[in-house]
Parts: structure tokens; sequence; C-alpha cells
């Protein structure tokens, strides 16, 4: 295990709040001339009931970066923090980000991110990338493999095949994201040259209406909201992807029918897409460490409270996910990995009994190694 964590300097995707300078007349002479006094406030006492409370409060959060609310990523953490939320005892926060190509790097260098979700097509390229690739697989660890995102390629009524979309203008959604990053790889798998714009869904669609973008793509959950709320008339359409090719390498078949869209796709017909699986993923802590301590926390609540996540309101897909489901080439969080195999042996697992696990002996030697090399790595960049 590693023994700290170190951050990206200057990247930021927490909203700020800006301060608003208000213009007032100029005072008379007098009164700059005898300003009322002010008496400053004694700061809180060390120990005092509110400082109790601000670090009994900040002890117990965990953060997931997810994605824009065009979207399934933010829905899907909503959920999670809505089921494992113990007011004061564990508070999940959901951060709203562009999508899974910058939550590995969120995961990885951005101060005060715990968890984020990522699908398999960004760790596939993260993990294969020169600079990035060996750092990715040993500072990052799964908790549970989720859902599958569908493939979905909205196009103008002219599209017929996906080889119509030769040359056409795309959004390959917000930059960033992971989407954009699927549609690159697809694409250039597939030999086509296309026009790539970038911008959330409901904007392309508007862009579509006027004939200035020709299709839409988005590894997303169904039903996805924007292109529910498609009019019929304009005739536009999912577009038919079969399962083939390239498609073969970090995709999964899938369907949309007339349930999923019903302006898009006639009753009783389907359309055939494929789908990535998506993660969630956590940085991976030195056991010893207060924010791996949080992570134990987390999994002991989502684990436990599983089955409430699987009922209404919370999205209907949640009752596919398996939380025993394995990630090939990747490691699970330790603790998440006890439950899986306590709930294999018939054991309750009310708690993960292992929120310490030794932070010394030979795979120690080896983590911290493995720290000290990143964060030289890290040096020699300027990050």
């Amino acid at each position: 295990m590693l023994s700290c964590r170190v951050f990206r300097f200057g990247l930021a995707v927490l909203p700020l709040a800006g301060l608003l300078a208000v213009a007032s007349p100029a005072p008379d002479a007098e009164a700059q001339t005898a300003p009322k006094a002010q008496t400053a406030k004694a700061p809180p006492r060390p120990g005092g009931p509110l400082e109790q409370m601000r670090a009994q409060i900040n002890e117990n959060v965990v953060t997931i970066i997810s994605g824009n609310p065009n979207g399934g990523y933010l829905g899907i953490a909503y959920d999670i923090a809505a089921v494992t939320d113990d007011g004061d005892n564990l508070r999940v926060l959901p951060i709203v980000g562009k999508g899974a190509v910058q939550n590995v790097r969120d995961i990885l260098f951005l101060r005060g991110i715990d968890m984020g979700l990522v699908n398999t097509v960004t760790l596939s390229h993260f993990k294969d990338d020169p600079q990035l690739g060996q750092y990715v697989t040993r500072n990052m660890v799964y908790i549970t493999r989720l859902f599958e995102d569908e493939l979905h390629i909205l196009v103008r009524p002219e599209i017929k095949t996906f080889k119509d979309l030769e040359g056409k203008r795309i959004n390959f959604s917000d930059a960033g994201s992971g989407a954009q990053l699927a549609a690159q790889r697809m694409f250039a798998a597939h030999n086509m040259k296309v026009t790539e714009v970038n911008m959330g869904q409901a904007d392309a669609i508007e862009r579509m209406k006027r004939n200035e973008v020709d299709a839409t793509l988005c590894t997303c959950l169904k039903p996805l909201r924007p292109y529910a709320a498609v009019p019929k008339d304009l005739g536009f359409r999912l577009l038919h992807i079969p399962y083939e090719g390239p498609f073969q390498t970090d995709y999964l078949p899938a369907e949309f029918t007339h349930a999923d869209y019903p302006n898009l796709i006639p009753e009783g017909e389907k359309v055939e897409t494929v789908a990535v699986p998506t993660m969630l993923m956590a940085f991976n802590w030195p056991g010893d460490h207060g924010r791996y301590q949080r992570l134990v926390k987390f999994v002991d609540a989502f684990f436990a409270k599983f089955p409430e996540i699987q009922k209404p309101p919370r999205h209907p897909r949640w009752k596919n996910v398996n939380l025993a489901a394995s990630m090939e080439g990747w490691t699970r969080f330790p603790p998440a990995q006890e439950w899986i195999e306590r709930m294999a042996a018939g054991r309750s697992p009310t708690t993960t009994g292992s929120t310490a696990p030794p932070s010394s002996g030979p795979n120690a030697a080896m983590s911290e190694a493995l720290f000290k090399e990143f964060l030289e790595w890290r040096r020699k960049r300027g990050m």
C-alpha cells in the first residue's frame, strides 16, 4: 500500500463562490473622519464544541466525482449518497465532473476526491498510456463493478447506417468525458474521418435541429433524459450498432427498445448497440491513512445497505448490479474484497473488521518503494 497521496497543483473542478462588490455612494467627509469602531470576535477556542463538531463532520465525509447533469453518472452518485447517508457519522458528497477521463485524473491528483465513476474503455486507455499507465494500475483500486453504459448515437433522418457518419459533424460529448474518448477510439479503429465537436447532449440536440450538427453520441446509462425528450416528428433515430469488429474489444452487446425511447423507436422494434461497464474506483491509500478509514466506513455502509439501493425510487438498473463481479487486470479495494469473501462463505459481514491492515512487511515495503517512484515521476514532470 502507499504511504501518502500527492495531488496535482492548480487543478480544481469544485465551483468557487465569488465575492460580489456592491457599489454605494461615497460617504461624506465627516463620516470618513469618524469611522465606527469594529469589535473583532475572538476565534473559537481550540477543542471547543464548534471545533469538535467540525472535526467530526470532516472525518466522516467521502466524495465521489461523477459527471454532468446530461449523463447518468451524477444520478448514480446521488443514489449512492442518498442510501448511505448517516448524518454526521457518514456523508457521501457527489461532485459534478466532466466524465470518465477527467475522473481518472481527479482520483489520482485532485485534492479531496476519494472515489469516482470510470468506464472500462477509459481504464484501458490509461493502462496503455506509456507515462501514466503503471501509476494508474498501482494507485487506483475498484470497489465494485456497476452498470453497463450503452453507446447512444442519435442521428438526423438522412443518416441510415454507421458508415454514413463518415465526414459528418458529430458531437463527442464534453471534452474530457468518457464518451469523447470512446468516440475517438471507435472512429480511429474503423478508419473513419469525422468532424468532432464537444458540448452537452441537450445543446447538441438543439444544434441538430438547426442542421449544424449531424449526430451526437454518449456512453450513458439508458434511458438518457435529453434523448427521451426528443420530439417524434423530428425524425431523429438511434443508430443501429452491430457488435462486431473493434467493438468486441472493450464493449458488450446491448439494445434499446420502445420502452426505453418511445419517441425514437417504434413499438415492437429494437435497436442493437454496444455497452461499456462502469466501475466505482478509489485511490489506493495505505491502510494506516485516515482517508483509507473513511473508505472502509463507506464500504461497510454501501455493501450493508445495498438491498435498499435496489428499491424505488432509485434507478431500476441497480437491480442488475452484482457486487461480486470482478474486473480482470484491476485490484479490488481490500475491505470490499473481504466483504465479498464473507458473503461467499455465508457469513454475515456486519463490518469489514480490517480498518487498518498491517503497514509493515514485504508488501508494505514494496508499496513504499512504488510510491516513492510515483513521487519522483511527478516531480520530474513538474506536477
